[in-house]
């Protein structure tokens, strides 16, 4: 199965499929190790896309209240540019 999308957009869909993939693998048997793996990489991914959740509503929330891309990239850890970069879309569409 190949993807093209960014991890962060992928949909609950597409995990399924690939837990699919996964599942159909030609051997047809993964280790306990191999399980155990399998699903921490799904729980992280979960647990990602809910924090990116997060992070978009705060970073909505913190543009509503004024307050600058300067000032919202500090508490990200990146810079005013890349913080309008990566969010823009979120307040323009």
């Amino acid at each position: 199965m190949k993807t093209k999308k960014h991890p962060r957009d992928m949909t609950p869909a597409d995990t399924e499929a690939i837990i699919a993939a996964f599942d159909a693998h030609e051997d047809g048997v993964f280790s306990v190790a191999d399980v155990a793996v399998l699903t921490e990489l799904r729980a992280a991914t979960a647990a990602r896309r809910e924090a990116e959740g997060r992070i978009e509503a705060a970073v909505l929330e913190a543009h509503h209240h004024g307050m600058s891309w300067g000032l919202i990239g500090a508490q990200l850890g990146m810079t005013r540019q890349g913080a309008r970069q990566r969010f823009d879309r979120l307040i323009n569409g």
